[in-house]
């Protein structure tokens, strides 16, 4: 008898199975929305997010000073550098998985099937992991140093060091549970993959009601910064549980060395890698580098109303994008399959959803900005202090909206574990830092927002839907012959 996390006759056998288990009324819902148990849960951890999200928000108001503020969202930013030296393998992981998982099963005895797809799987799983383990500690390492630098060279606008702030100590033991969160990616990655997506999101929604509970109480209990290493510990305890524990039978294969040769990663991962990486490291600019040209050049209160605006934007793009990020495992058997009529159904329907969500939410939160800005009571002049205003966040919810179109279509192609963007990626990703880093020293929040709606609506989003269109012709039409 297969478990729960068996997922492998076809796609959308374990949501049919959901599904006539549900009451006709939500059935329904559910097969309009396009949700099935993979991205109920994944939905329902991103729901949370926004739920609870409004309450964090608050407690850094009313908890941090306008300065810790700054910090705090500083912290977060400059922990994405971990691109530059996982370089994007993640993503390669789940979708060269994906095409490997349709021979294979997960039953009471273990992880079993093709021998030769559990070969080619056991060793990918087995060099990430190496790959991993080095990335962790040049991470560790690199992204301390830089933090130090960076905080220690703040000033304030007469051009004083910033002071008040303690900083160092939290900074290191986040910088260091990160790490060891980043040497858990490729495993846990394999596991989407191989459409263990519905086991997976349940514990990933867990963790995220457990870390935002964490985080009330530090900032509550006067932690301050400390609050976002609790955080942390909670998913680094998360991911190591599903790898340890729950996953166990999984990944017992992946303890020893496969017999013959399987996954050649020089042929096979590279080309790919090598691409992603060098578009991942240019994306961190493009979408990082925001909030530390404010910080830089406008202050950390400035920084601070920035990156509680883009925060509360990126969570509503995260959680209307669940709707096609759920669906890599799929989009790779199908495509394996060459059921490509099945595979653009299921993406354009899928496209359709998380783009009206998120315009509707991003709508919902410009009029918010606004209306807060209007009411003259205390607790809601408190809040307007700490956001930058209805133009930058009108601004920047349309650029967001405009991308997540470019977004999709990249999910799309590269799950037939091909990589045209590198070009594209290169010049638009420069484009939109160099718009963002130029209008927002002189600008702020407005410049910065103005500069990526720029980047992304002129450059970004044409050139990448274009190679969407062209190669989907060009591979469906030869994979037809």
């Amino acid at each position: 008898m297969a478990t729960d996390g068996q997922q492998n006759s076809t796609p959308y056998d374990v949501a049919r199975a959901a599904d006539a288990a549900r009451p006709p009324l939500l059935r329904r819902l559910a097969n309009r929305l396009g949700v099935d148990r993979a991205i109920g849960f994944a939905v329902l951890a991103r729901f949370w997010q926004l739920l609870t999200g409004p309450v964090t928000q608050l407690l850094i108001v009313f908890c941090l000073t306008e300065v810790e503020q700054g910090y705090y969202y500083a912290f977060m930013n400059l922990l994405a550098m971990q691109i530059f030296v996982e370089l994007g393998l993640h993503v390669v992981l789940i979708n060269v998985a994906s095409h490997e998982w349709g021979g294979l099963e997960l039953n009471d005895a273990g992880l079993t099937g093709d021998p030769h797809r559990l070969t080619r799987l056991v060793s990918l799983g087995r060099t990430a992991v190496r790959w991993y383990a080095v990335a962790s500690v040049v991470f560790v390492g690199g992204v301390t140093v830089a933090g130090w630098l960076f905080f220690g060279g703040l000033t304030d606008q007469s051009g004083v060091p910033l002071a008040g702030v303690d900083w160092p100590a939290p900074w290191c033991t986040l910088v260091v549970l990160t790490g060891l969160q980043l040497c858990l990616l490729p495993l846990t990655a394999i596991l989407e993959g191989c459409d263990q997506l519905r086991i997976v999101n349940r514990i990933r929604f867990w963790q995220g009601v457990a870390g935002s509970v964490c985080v009330w109480l530090a900032m509550g209990s006067g932690f301050g910064l400390w609050a976002l290493c609790a955080s942390a510990a909670v998913r680094l305890l998360g991911e190591a549980w599903l790898v340890f524990g729950r996953f166990r039978p999984f990944f017992a294969p992946f303890r020893t060395a496969p017999a013959e040769a399987g996954i050649d990663w020089w042929r096979e991962i590279l080309p790919l890698q090598w691409r992603m990486a060098v578009q991942g490291s240019l994306l961190w600019f493009a979408n990082h580098l925001a909030l530390l040209v404010v910080l830089k050049y406008h202050g950390p209160e400035a920084a601070g109303q920035y990156g509680m605006m883009s925060t509360v934007l990126v969570a509503l793009q995260a959680a209307s994008l669940s709707w096609i990020e759920t669906r890599r495992p799929v989009f790779g058997q199908l495509i394996a399959e060459q059921a490509w009529q099945q595979l653009d159904e299921t993406f354009f329907r899928m496209s359709r959803i998380s783009i009206g969500l998120l315009s509707a939410g991003a709508a919902a939160f410009t009029l918010g900005v606004w209306v807060v800005g209007l009411l003259p009571w205390w607790f809601f002049e408190r809040i307007s202090a700490r956001l930058p205003g209805v133009v930058p966040t009108l601004l920047l919810s349309l650029a967001l909206v405009i991308m997540q179109l470019a977004q999709c279509t990249n999910i799309y192609v590269r799950a037939h574990k091909k990589d045209p963007f590198l070009l594209a990626a290169v010049v638009s990703n420069l484009s939109v830092a160099a718009l963002v880093f130029v209008l927002g020293r002189e600008l702020g929040a407005t410049g910065v927002a103005l500069g990526y709606l720029l980047g992304v609506s002129l450059v970004q989003v044409p050139w990448w839907v274009s190679i969407w269109r062209r190669t989907r012709t060009l591979w469906h039409t030869e994979g037809a012959t």
